[in-house]
């Protein structure tokens, strides 16, 4: 009787200690250091990769927080304009002329937000990045690119 007591309480510790073990490295992922340093985000992501300092992020942060409204500003619009789209083919008979009018301002909305997103790539390259870092920042744009291409 006492011999099965020691080995469950045997088995019992090693399982509590495997337990304790995953819990600990899950939590080590989880701040942002580990094989999933990617749940970060997007920044997370190209903080990595890029290999960021907490001074070049803080840089790119307040960047971010500068150009924030007017970008929100534009997602507003954009989100609007995609419900007005959706109103109007959700009928059973949308208009042409009306659809035409609403994707052509979706697509000058579109296009604003794609010069925010380059005026901000631009100062982040020219105020943050140093040139290994633009190099790399290259590579990961003609990374994605050649995804885009795959998809498309």
């Amino acid at each position: 009787m006492t011999r099965k007591m020691v080995w469950a309480s045997i088995g019992v510790v090693l399982i509590v200690a495997g337990i304790t073990a995953v819990w600990g490295e899950t939590q080590h992922w989880r701040v942002g250091r580990g094989p999933f340093w990617f749940h970060g985000g997007p920044m997370g992501y190209i903080a990595h990769e890029l290999d960021l300092s907490d001074t070049q992020k803080s840089q790119i942060k307040t960047i971010w927080d500068g150009e924030r409204p007017n970008v929100a500003e534009l997602v507003h619009e954009f989100a609007s304009e995609q419900k007005e789209m959706d109103a109007l083919t959700s009928q059973g008979m949308p208009d042409e002329g009306r659809i035409q009018d609403v994707g052509t301002r979706e697509g000058a909305t579109l296009a604003k937000l794609i010069v925010e997103k380059e005026k901000l790539t631009s100062r982040i390259y020219s105020q943050v990045l140093d040139p290994a870092q633009q190099k790399k920042a290259d590579e990961i744009r003609r990374r994605w690119g050649s995804r885009l291409d795959k998809v498309a």
